[in-house]
Order: C-alpha cells, then structure tokens, then sequence
C-alpha cells in the first residue's frame, strides 16, 4: 500500500489508541495523544500561515517532541528539517537561511542563540520554543510549546501524496551542508530494505505495511525502539524511530542530552527495548564497557529482548561487533554503507558465531564500482573505484545545481548517486570501503585512504579510537599523522601504533606522527569532525617524526 507516513500514523492511532507511542523519561505518550499533540502542533503551523512545502526548522534534542514536530509537518504536508544542535550562531543561520525556513522550533535552553539569529532571516513566520520555564521573560515572538498546543484544536486529516518533499541536511564534515532533496515515498518502502530485516519478522518482511505490522502483533513482536544515537541524523530516524512507528511500535529517548552508556543500559532493560540505533564505535564501544562492568560487579544487564543494532555511515569496528553480540546472542548487528544523499552501497550483518568485518559490506542489488572513465570495475581485479547506487528517490541539492549534476549521474540508462566514495571490490561479492575521495591523502603522489589506516590502527590492542589525517610536508605534499585515544589503563606508544601499521600495510600509509588525545573530535553523529582534528594534529606538527625503514 503507497500510504504518506502521516497518513499511516493516523491510522494507527485510530487502531491502537491506547498503545504506548513515545516514552521521554517519565513522560509517556500514547498513540492517541501522539496524533492528537501533533494534529494540534499541525494547526498552529497552518495558523501562522505555512502552506504546503513550507520549511520548519527541528533544533530539538531527543525527545518526544521532536517526533511530534516530525508527524506535524509531514501532516500539513511541509518538509522537517533536522538541526544539528550543536550549531552555533553562524552555522544555524546558514542552515536556516538556506533552507529558507518559515518556523523554528528549538529548545529553551538553545533560547539565546536562536534570538540572535533570526533578525538576520526575513522568512521566519513562527518560534516555538519547548521546556519553556514559567518564570523566564518570554519574547513576544516566541510561542512555547505546550501553549501553542493548547490554544489550537487538531487540525483536520488532509489527503497527500507520497510525491510530497523531504529535505536532510548532509553533515557538513568535509565542507558546508547540503539539502538533498527528496520524496517521502510510501510508508513502507523500508521493509524490503535493511530496517525492514531488525524488527523481528520471521523471515522476509512481506511488502505491505499494513500485513506487516499486523504479522508482528500476532507474534506479540511489536517493537520497541531506542535511538541511541541523535534523531537530527538520518541513521536514527531512517533506520529505526520511522521504521519502529510504522508498526505501530513505541520510540523511546535517553532523557540525557549527552550520551551515557550506563543510562541506554538501563533503558534497554526497563523498556525491553528490542531495537537500538547506535553511530558505530562512537556509541557501540561505550556500550560495550557498560555492560562487560555491570557483569564484572555481577549485576549483568537484562538484554534477552534486544534483537536489533543497527548503524551506518560510520566505522564500526569488527572485535565490537563480536563482543557485543557474545554479550546479546540474540541480536542481529546491521551496519549500512551509505549517505545522506540517498546512497546505499551495502551491508554487514553479524549474529552470534559470525566473525565480525570493520569496513567489509555485502554489496546492494544495483551498486557498481567505476573507474575514472565511468566503465564498471569488474569483481577481484583489486581496483579502486567510485561507489555508485542507484538511485530514483532523491532531486539533488537545494539550489545547487552543479554539485547535483557531479553528484548524480546517469550512466547508460540508470540514474547514479555518486556523492565520492570509493571502495574494493572482491570476487565474493563484497566490497570494501576504502574511503571518500574528498578525505583522501596524496602523499608522494599515492592515495592513501584514511579510513583503511584507522582500521588497522583500531585492531591495535589498547586503541580505542583514531582519526588519519594528513598534513603540509615540502617533500611529500602531505604527511599522514594519526590521532589516537587510548583505551582505559593502557599505554599504548606512538612507535607501537607506527611498527602495527607498517607491519600491515604498504610504508607510504603508515602515520609519520601519532598524536594521543584524550577524545577523538567528532560530530554527534559519530563522524570525525576534520576541521577540529586538524588544528590538533598542527598543534604537534613540530614534534619529530618517527620513521621506520
């Protein structure tokens, strides 16, 4: 069935009322109240006059009501747009005035810099702040939330069309943010995909939403999903808060703004959650440690419920994968290979027994490896090539037409997103991924892909995370330095991280410099943050350099 997510969420709620649809902390929600908040959120958007296809801004951390401003934009048939909200005053402005959005809505303690920023738009028609407290002075503008609801009866259901826009912002890691444009589709477009494979269907999903979704409350399957990881990213809404709620399941959020493994634990075991997104190592290593210490202090953690992790666009280490899994045996670890900008090259999956792969994907129906002259790499033939999905869903980029036409591409007959990824591909069908071409290092004249060193760095006993750069040198262009953090109560050298390296990869990628850091920079959604990893590798750019011949 080809239903608007909006419309299926509706009819949810006319089928389950009183079925859990949100948990925030001690905060619940039904399926009733989440259409009817929503509806209600809906009609203020119509009342400051939005229309369809209008832009509202979601500044919002986890939390109940950023789903409820998800459902109600797409009910009034605008696009949500997701903020990172770590953006400060400039990189806020930029997103919203390039997206030109009409509303805002943000959290109150995000109160002051949002203030700051919207004298500089002249598109802004509505603020609405959440979490507003009651004795603070409030700006006329400004709507707070639970007041906007309530001075607003629920808007009435509309008809709409699963040709109706979406807008994601990329994240920015290698340059400025780009919209990629795209279709909301059918509500249950995921279930043949690798969302579809997590939520407990004994065997191949089927293809109708509504079938679905009844299968699983006849094995008393419903799921319960917690987004470990921001919901402002495509990983946590794509592959697990949409998917979850269009089976009629319930999405849970960490009431802590910054991420602890110790709470997700917790929550995992008192909502018997069964579904979790994780950003690769950035969260899943932490997890890792909290359960491996609550079952060293005896006091292991409930997980028999989990039967879902699932993870893209970030490196998730393979020794991860398998100790978690010998921790949950039940669970099923989806690690994707893709892009905000509509690519999906590939996946990994690991059950118990399975060895685990750090960079190593199953290539997807339709992917192609090219060469530079568009001509498709053939399997085994040890060549790096450009990743190329197809692609049918996504209309480029807002108000960029030249990186659209670099980025998709049609190439006898089929219509490529191409956003610079590069991989291996091998005679089984896998590929590996070597790395995005904008990361790339020319040292002496050879790529190095910076991925496939951190991947060699990171099976080093002691290593727990690190980022390959490179940086200035006269005589090669560029040198490669690695940033490392070292793993709790071990003394891992930079002569050690240097002799691992070289022993298995060819000398020209070896790091030249190791700089140990107690965090590696990045971003929320787990991917690095070059610019901040840069300036730190600068900062030791003097040391001396430790060479291996």
């Amino acid at each position: 069935m080809d239903l608007h997510a909006a419309t299926l969420y509706e009819a949810i709620a006319d089928e389950q009322p009183d079925a859990l649809a949100l948990a925030h902390g001690d905060v619940r929600r039904t399926w009733r109240e989440f259409d009817d908040r929503a509806a209600r959120l809906a009609a203020g958007f119509v009342a400051a006059g939005l229309t369809v296809g209008s832009r509202i801004a979601i500044d919002l951390y986890n939390s109940n009501e950023f789903l409820e401003a998800f459902f109600a934009a797409l009910k009034v048939r605008c696009l949500p747009v997701a903020i990172n909200y770590r953006y400060l005053d400039d990189e806020l402005w930029y997103l919203l005035d390039n997206c030109r959005a009409e509303a805002v809505l943000y959290h109150a303690s995000m109160a002051e810099r949002v203030r700051r920023v919207v004298p500089r738009l002249d598109t802004i028609r509505l603020l609405v702040e959440v979490d507003t407290a009651s004795d603070e002075p409030r700006h006329e503008a400004v709507a707070p939330y639970e007041e906007l609801l309530a001075a607003n009866d629920p808007a009435p259901r509309i008809e709409r069309s699963i040709d109706d826009q979406m807008l994601a912002y990329t994240g920015g890691t290698t340059g400025l943010p780009k919209g990629v444009q795209a279709r909301v589709g059918p509500a249950g477009a995921f279930l043949q995909s690798i969302a579809g494979l997590t939520l407990g269907f004994p065997g191949q999903p089927p293809d109708d939403v509504v079938v679905a979704r009844r299968l699983l409350r006849e094995i008393a399957s419903v799921p319960v999903g917690i987004p470990a990881s921001p919901m402002m990213h495509s990983t946590a809404m794509a592959m697990l808060a949409v998917p979850i709620l269009a089976m009629g399941g319930a999405v849970v959020t960490l009431a802590g703004r910054s991420f602890d493994a110790h709470e997700l634990v917790d929550t995992i075991e008192l909502r018997r959650a069964t579904n979790v997104s994780v950003v690769g190592d950035a969260i899943a290593r932490p997890l890792l440690y909290a359960l491996d210490e609550r079952a060293a202090a005896g006091r292991p953690v409930d997980t028999s419920s989990l039967r879902g992790m699932c993870s893209a666009g970030v490196q998730f280490s393979g020794e991860v994968k398998e100790r978690l899994v010998e921790h949950v045996r039940g669970l099923v670890i989806v690690d994707a290979c893709g892009s905000t900008d509509g690519a999906w090259y590939g996946t990994n999956y690991t059950r118990y027994g399975d060895r685990g792969y750090t960079s190593r994907f199953q290539l997807a129906p339709g992917v192609v490896l090219l060469d530079e002259h568009d001509e498709v790499i053939a399997p085994g033939s040890d060549q790096v090539g450009l990743l190329a999905s197809p692609s049918a869903n996504q209309d480029g980029y807002l108000g960029d037409p030249v990186k659209s036409a670099e980025t998709w591409r049609d190439i006898d007959g089929q219509r490529y997103v191409m956003p610079g990824d590069y991989g291996r591909l091998h005679n089984d069908g896998t590929f590996t991924l070597v790395g995005r071409g904008s990361a790339t290092i020319n040292s002496g004249g050879e790529k190095i892909y910076p991925e496939e060193v951190e991947e060699v760095i990171k099976e080093l006993a002691g290593i727990d995370d690190c980022l390959v750069l490179g940086l200035p040198d006269e005589r090669w262009m560029q040198r490669v330095v690695a940033l490392a953090q070292r793993a709790a109560n071990h003394d891992v050298t930079e002569a050690d991280v240097i002799g691992h390296t070289h022993a298995r990869l060819a000398a020209y990628k070896s790091p030249k410099q190791v700089v140990f850091v107690d965090a590696i920079p990045r971003f929320p959604n787990g991917k690095p943050d070059y610019a901040a990893g840069q300036e730190l590798a600068r900062t030791y750019a003097q040391r001396s350099i430790i060479t291996l011949h």
